[in-house]
């Protein structure tokens, strides 16, 4: 067990330098030697922990997406009042948690790698279905309250998502332009109209 435990903590301890490279560096000039005098071991030691560069890239998007769910559901299980917890929802997914410099560099990276390789595309997918499962877990009780079928609430859901990732894109690009503040209040708006007794009938009138 002291074997694997050592391992899996040297496993991350080198996720973690991979990630900082990628954020300070870009994925495309990212070397194994870069990650491996951040990390403070030998290159040789990738070798011994990861299969490939696309198994460590695989395995950080797996490790970051978990730390972003662990303290969202963390963060949210503190607010019981229903207004309340769509508020400090959508107040988490426009804050410096999701939205930064650093995470959201290492993201496009990850998109522009995606493109010509199959894995890290299957690991972004993967990210996409967790942040669409747990919106739908999240707000399921609610959704069910307003009348809404299941795929009615997986395709608000997606349409969330496409706010924060369309706002995240342009803040990362000109963050001049676009006010995080003023777009938080944009998606309470959104997620209000469908999810606080409105439901089909909010549906309904924004198609």
């Amino acid at each position: 067990m002291g074997r694997i435990s050592l391992a899996q903590t040297r496993r991350n301890q080198i996720i973690q330098a991979f990630y900082r490279c990628v954020a300070s560096l870009g994925l495309a000039k990212t070397s194994m030697r870069a990650i491996a005098k951040e990390a403070g071991v030998q290159p040789s030691a990738l070798h011994h922990y990861f299969k490939d560069r696309d198994e460590m890239i695989e395995e950080m998007v797996e490790f970051y997406t978990d730390r972003f769910f662990h303290v969202f559901l963390e963060e949210m299980a503190r607010y019981d009042d229903v207004k309340e917890r769509l508020d400090k929802a959508a107040e988490f997914l426009f804050s410096t948690s999701m939205i930064n410099e650093e995470a959201t560099s290492f993201f496009y990276d990850c998109c522009a790698e995606a493109k010509n390789n199959p894995r890290v595309r299957q690991s972004l997918a993967k990210l996409f279905r967790r942040f669409r499962k747990t919106i739908l877990e999240y707000f399921s009780d609610l959704a069910i309250q307003s009348g809404l079928t299941p795929q009615e609430t997986q395709d608000i859901a997606t349409l969330i998502i496409a706010v924060h990732e369309g706002i995240e894109l342009q803040w990362h690009m000109s963050p001049e332009d676009v006010s995080l503040e003023r777009s938080l209040l944009l998606a309470k708006r959104i997620i209000k109209t469908f999810l606080l007794g409105q439901g089909r009938e909010g549906l309904r009138r924004a198609v």
